[in-house]
């Protein structure tokens, strides 16, 4: 008999502490909405897994490692079948260290005993359960961010209505993954929902979960259940909600609200037309051994011509000072890619922020007709771009700032996924 529990922590950041998000500081000035984990266990009478995705930019290797120990501790959930990852959202306290907003180490040093509470929470509350399996497709919302422009160039988010704009330069991801899980009386008690889209909608200086966060709100208030609803980022790495062709700002509260209602339409949908599916639980995980991106000459020379020009950017200022403290060069990353089968589908989780080529190719090739990949999962390592990307380049490939790891990850961390999920099929 299978059996899932839910639970939630509030991880909201004191007032006071930058944002992640950008490369200038925000400090925190309020709550919009609070910043949660939420967590589901699931046990099928020989093995515990347990998911939880945090309202973070995302979650660094260490707080991973203590949240996992905490909970294992308290559940005797095994560690490696523990999967902690984040929404990626972009009104979050800035959670990753060395980068150009500074972290608050009294924050992080709390936030692995909030994840794992989340964790304890949804353990405590197992209770038995039916697994149902459904999905959608919603492409109107969601972009990539690369053009394509006349002059042959690849530009990461051009000027709105530009008219040297030919198109995207790659393609979406349109499949809305939807795992409802139903307590005894048959209503849903949580619902899991993967999309591939960048969360930077709301902006300013408040802390929110943006658009995951209330597509959450809308589906749950559906259901007199009340059900713990999931959002799980998708590979969004090369993904936006900004669309080119109209004139409008598209940030703000008032897009947050139009993008959750669109996409809680399509999780409503799929959850309403799920279906029941029988199997157990599995794990598997490899830890990859990637080289970090190399310290070139053009690099070195690249910090030296921004730090003696004043007019440089606050990205160019970054990468700059990224640059001249780099000590990864000639070392290799542990990067964790990690698999789950829940039944009759699969979650995979990568440590990074996937371009959805990969995301792709990972679904096209697994053994489950549904495969939930999940972005920013247990660590993150930066933008993991195609190679093709790296040749005209753009802000997601800006070596050390942007692609913390060799042009080849992106290969090497699929081809890796998709043989872990031909040993859990």
């Amino acid at each position: 008999m299978m059996r899932a529990g839910t639970g939630t922590q509030i991880i909201n950041p004191p007032l006071g502490v930058s944002l992640g998000g950008y490369f200038y500081e925000r400090p925190c000035s309020g709550i919009c909405d609070d910043l949660l984990a939420k967590s589901v266990v699931l046990d099928d009478g020989s093995t515990k897994v347990s998911i939880t995705v945090c309202d973070l930019q995302a979650v660094e290797a260490e707080e991973v490692r203590r949240a996992r120990e905490i909970a294992h501790r308290a559940t005797g959930i095994s560690p490696d079948s523990i999967m902690i990852s984040a929404t990626h959202t972009h009104t979050g306290p800035q959670v990753r260290r060395g980068r150009a907003v500074p972290v608050s180490e009294e924050y992080l040093s709390k936030l692995p005993e909030m994840i794992a509470s989340s964790i304890i929470k949804a353990h405590d509350n197992l209770q038995p359960a039916t697994l149902r399996l459904g999905e959608e497709y919603e492409d109107r919302i969601a972009f990539n961010r690369r053009y394509r422009m006349k002059d042959g160039s690849v530009r990461f988010n051009p000027p709105k209505q530009d008219p040297n704009i030919l198109g995207p330069d790659g393609p979406i991801d349109p499949q809305v993954n939807v795992l409802r899980i139903d307590g005894e009386d048959g209503m849903p008690t949580a619902i899991l929902a993967n999309y591939a889209l960048h969360p930077d909608v709301l902006g300013g200086c408040e802390a929110s979960a943006d658009f995951p966060g209330e597509m959450a709100r809308i589906v749950s208030d559906i259901y007199e259940s009340k059900p713990l609803v999931v959002f799980m980022q998708g590979a969004c790495g090369n993904i936006n909600h900004r669309d080119v062709s109209k004139p409008d700002s598209q940030t703000g509260r008032n897009e947050v609200e139009r993008i959750a209602r669109v996409l809680a339409g399509k999780v409503l949908a799929a959850s309403e037309l799920s279906q029941p599916m029988d199997g157990t639980l599995g794990v598997r995980k490899s830890i990859l051994k990637i080289p970090y991106h190399p310290l070139t000459e053009s690099l070195r020379e690249k910090a030296a011509a921004v730090r003696s020009n004043p007019t440089a950017d606050s990205f160019d200022k970054a990468q700059a000072k990224a640059i001249e403290n780099y000590s990864l060069d000639g070392k290799l990353a542990d990067v964790e890619v990690q698999a789950i089968r829940i039944a009759g589908t699969a979650v995979v989780g990568i440590p990074g922020e996937l371009f959805v080529e990969y995301g792709i190719s990972i679904k096209e090739w697994s053994p489950f007709r549904q495969t939930f990949v999940v972005e920013l999962a247990n660590n993150t390592f930066g933008y993991i771009p195609t190679q093709d990307a790296f040749c005209p380049g753009t802000y997601e490939t800006m070596p050390i700032v942007s692609a913390m790891l060799e042009p080849s990850a992106g290969v090497i961390i699929a081809n890796a996924a998709g043989e872990l999920l031909k040993t859990l099929a």
